[in-house]
Protein backbone atom coordinates (compact mmCIF):
# COMPACT_ATOMS: atom_id res chain seq x y z
CA UNK A 1 0.00 0.00 0.00
CA UNK A 2 1.51 3.09 -0.68
CA UNK A 3 1.64 5.93 1.76
CA UNK A 4 -0.58 8.49 0.51
CA UNK A 5 -3.15 6.12 0.61
CA UNK A 6 -2.82 4.54 4.13
CA UNK A 7 -2.24 8.13 5.40
CA UNK A 8 -6.18 8.69 3.63
CA UNK A 9 -6.90 5.90 4.72
CA UNK A 10 -5.81 6.67 8.46
CA UNK A 11 -7.41 9.83 7.66
CA UNK A 12 -10.93 8.36 6.93
CA UNK A 13 -11.05 6.14 9.98
CA UNK A 14 -10.23 8.82 12.11
CA UNK A 15 -13.06 10.61 10.80
CA UNK A 16 -15.51 7.90 11.17
CA UNK A 17 -14.48 7.13 14.83
CA UNK A 18 -14.24 10.85 15.85
CA UNK A 19 -18.30 11.49 14.45
CA UNK A 20 -19.35 8.13 15.84
CA UNK A 21 -17.79 9.75 19.56
CA UNK A 22 -19.22 12.65 18.89
CA UNK A 23 -22.72 11.63 17.87
CA UNK A 24 -22.60 8.85 20.93
CA UNK A 25 -21.48 11.83 23.44
CA UNK A 26 -24.33 13.69 21.83
CA UNK A 27 -27.14 11.31 22.26
CA UNK A 28 -25.89 10.13 25.74
CA UNK A 29 -26.02 13.71 27.15
CA UNK A 30 -28.49 15.07 25.24
CA UNK A 31 -31.36 15.84 28.19
CA UNK A 32 -34.30 13.58 28.30
CA UNK A 33 -37.16 14.78 25.54
CA UNK A 34 -40.43 16.54 27.78
CA UNK A 35 -42.79 16.69 25.04
CA UNK A 36 -45.35 14.39 24.68
CA UNK A 37 -46.06 13.49 20.65
CA UNK A 38 -48.94 15.42 19.82
CA UNK A 39 -48.58 18.03 22.52
CA UNK A 40 -49.51 21.29 21.65
CA UNK A 41 -45.97 22.54 23.05
CA UNK A 42 -43.19 22.64 21.41
CA UNK A 43 -39.46 23.23 22.89
CA UNK A 44 -37.67 26.34 22.40
CA UNK A 45 -33.98 27.84 23.05
CA UNK A 46 -33.58 29.06 27.03
CA UNK A 47 -33.44 32.63 26.16
CA UNK A 48 -32.19 33.84 29.24
CA UNK A 49 -28.33 34.72 30.01
CA UNK A 50 -26.58 32.55 32.63
CA UNK A 51 -26.96 33.19 36.36
CA UNK A 52 -26.20 31.02 39.51
CA UNK A 53 -28.13 28.36 38.31
CA UNK A 54 -27.55 25.97 35.48
CA UNK A 55 -30.03 26.45 32.05
CA UNK A 56 -33.80 25.38 32.11
CA UNK A 57 -35.88 24.67 29.25
CA UNK A 58 -38.18 26.69 27.26
CA UNK A 59 -41.50 25.47 25.92
CA UNK A 60 -44.32 27.47 23.40
CA UNK A 61 -47.86 26.96 22.85
CA UNK A 62 -49.27 28.50 19.76
CA UNK A 63 -52.54 30.51 18.94
CA UNK A 64 -54.63 27.83 17.39
CA UNK A 65 -54.07 25.38 20.71
CA UNK A 66 -53.86 27.66 23.53
CA UNK A 67 -56.05 30.95 22.62
CA UNK A 68 -52.74 33.05 22.53
CA UNK A 69 -48.62 32.30 22.36
CA UNK A 70 -47.98 31.12 25.30
CA UNK A 71 -44.38 30.45 26.71
CA UNK A 72 -43.74 28.56 29.46
CA UNK A 73 -40.15 28.47 31.28
CA UNK A 74 -38.91 25.35 33.51
CA UNK A 75 -35.95 24.29 35.52
CA UNK A 76 -34.20 22.35 38.48
CA UNK A 77 -32.74 24.27 41.23
CA UNK A 78 -30.73 22.05 43.58
CA UNK A 79 -30.45 22.49 47.21
CA UNK A 80 -33.48 25.41 47.35
CA UNK A 81 -36.28 24.20 48.93
CA UNK A 82 -37.55 23.22 52.57
CA UNK A 83 -36.23 19.68 52.73
CA UNK A 84 -39.71 18.40 54.86
CA UNK A 85 -42.21 20.18 52.80
CA UNK A 86 -40.74 21.28 49.36
CA UNK A 87 -42.77 24.33 47.86
CA UNK A 88 -45.53 25.08 50.41
CA UNK A 89 -46.69 28.35 50.71
CA UNK A 90 -46.60 31.43 48.24
CA UNK A 91 -43.28 32.71 49.93
CA UNK A 92 -41.58 29.50 49.52
CA UNK A 93 -42.63 30.29 45.77
CA UNK A 94 -41.68 33.64 44.89
CA UNK A 95 -38.57 33.22 46.88
CA UNK A 96 -37.10 30.18 44.48
CA UNK A 97 -39.25 31.25 41.16
CA UNK A 98 -37.49 32.77 38.35
CA UNK A 99 -40.37 35.17 37.58
CA UNK A 100 -37.27 38.16 38.05
CA UNK A 101 -36.31 36.93 34.33
CA UNK A 102 -39.46 38.16 32.50
CA UNK A 103 -40.67 41.08 34.62
CA UNK A 104 -38.94 43.15 37.26
CA UNK A 105 -41.81 43.26 39.59
CA UNK A 106 -45.31 41.33 39.45
CA UNK A 107 -48.38 41.85 41.51
CA UNK A 108 -50.31 38.83 42.87
CA UNK A 109 -53.84 38.35 41.18
CA UNK A 110 -55.03 36.29 44.78
CA UNK A 111 -53.33 33.99 46.92
CA UNK A 112 -51.39 30.45 45.63
CA UNK A 113 -52.70 27.25 45.74
CA UNK A 114 -51.52 23.68 46.59
CA UNK A 115 -50.95 22.02 42.77
CA UNK A 116 -50.04 18.15 42.46
CA UNK A 117 -48.08 17.79 39.20
CA UNK A 118 -45.18 15.36 38.05
CA UNK A 119 -45.38 13.03 40.85
CA UNK A 120 -45.13 15.99 43.59
CA UNK A 121 -46.88 18.49 45.38
CA UNK A 122 -46.05 21.99 44.88
CA UNK A 123 -47.76 25.42 44.35
CA UNK A 124 -48.96 27.80 42.15
CA UNK A 125 -49.77 31.45 42.06
CA UNK A 126 -51.02 33.64 39.48
CA UNK A 127 -49.52 37.22 38.85
CA UNK A 128 -49.56 40.22 36.54
CA UNK A 129 -46.61 42.24 35.07
CA UNK A 130 -46.71 45.69 34.81
CA UNK A 131 -48.25 46.10 31.78
CA UNK A 132 -51.00 44.12 32.54
CA UNK A 133 -49.31 40.41 30.70
CA UNK A 134 -50.66 37.66 32.80
CA UNK A 135 -47.51 35.30 34.24
CA UNK A 136 -48.05 31.61 36.28
CA UNK A 137 -45.91 30.76 38.83
CA UNK A 138 -45.73 26.72 39.92
CA UNK A 139 -43.37 25.12 42.00
CA UNK A 140 -42.56 21.92 43.55
CA UNK A 141 -40.30 20.07 45.47
CA UNK A 142 -38.36 16.68 46.89
CA UNK A 143 -35.35 16.23 48.67
CA UNK A 144 -34.08 19.78 49.03
CA UNK A 145 -34.24 20.11 45.52
CA UNK A 146 -36.40 22.69 43.71
CA UNK A 147 -38.45 22.65 40.51
CA UNK A 148 -40.21 26.08 39.57
CA UNK A 149 -41.50 26.90 36.34
CA UNK A 150 -43.46 30.23 34.86
CA UNK A 151 -45.91 30.34 32.18
CA UNK A 152 -46.62 33.93 30.64
CA UNK A 153 -48.28 35.14 27.49
CA UNK A 154 -49.62 39.29 26.49
CA UNK A 155 -52.65 39.28 27.02
CA UNK A 156 -54.33 35.90 29.08
CA UNK A 157 -54.16 32.60 29.75
CA UNK A 158 -56.72 31.06 28.47
CA UNK A 159 -59.12 28.31 29.95
CA UNK A 160 -57.73 25.81 26.94
CA UNK A 161 -53.91 27.15 27.80
CA UNK A 162 -54.18 26.53 31.47
CA UNK A 163 -55.58 22.93 30.33
CA UNK A 164 -52.42 22.35 27.86
CA UNK A 165 -50.12 23.40 30.63
CA UNK A 166 -51.42 21.10 33.24
CA UNK A 167 -50.95 18.24 30.52
CA UNK A 168 -47.17 19.82 30.24
CA UNK A 169 -47.04 19.30 33.73
CA UNK A 170 -48.45 16.21 34.20
CA UNK A 171 -46.74 14.21 31.63
CA UNK A 172 -44.49 11.30 31.99
CA UNK A 173 -41.97 12.49 30.26
CA UNK A 174 -42.24 15.73 32.08
CA UNK A 175 -42.09 13.74 35.22
CA UNK A 176 -39.12 11.71 34.14
CA UNK A 177 -37.16 14.72 33.41
CA UNK A 178 -37.77 15.96 36.25
CA UNK A 179 -36.70 12.95 38.37
CA UNK A 180 -33.94 12.20 36.18
CA UNK A 181 -30.14 13.14 36.56
CA UNK A 182 -31.06 16.97 36.61
CA UNK A 183 -32.09 16.11 40.35
CA UNK A 184 -35.51 15.38 41.37
CA UNK A 185 -35.60 11.42 42.71
CA UNK A 186 -38.30 10.03 41.50
CA UNK A 187 -41.69 10.23 43.51
CA UNK A 188 -41.99 7.16 45.91
CA UNK A 189 -45.42 5.67 45.55
CA UNK A 190 -47.61 5.95 48.70
CA UNK A 191 -47.79 3.11 51.56
CA UNK A 192 -50.69 1.85 52.58
CA UNK A 193 -51.15 -0.19 56.50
Amino acid sequence: MRPASLISTALVLACVVGLGGYLGGRLFFAPPVVVETGSPWVETQWPFLRDGWPKGRAFRCGVADCGEEVLFFARIKLGLCDCTVGIADDEDLERVSDVSLIAPKVEADAPGQGKAFAGMQGWTRSFHAPNGAPVVLVGGGRNCNAFVGMASARSALSPAALRALDSLLNGPQMSRWISSAQGLPKARPAVSH
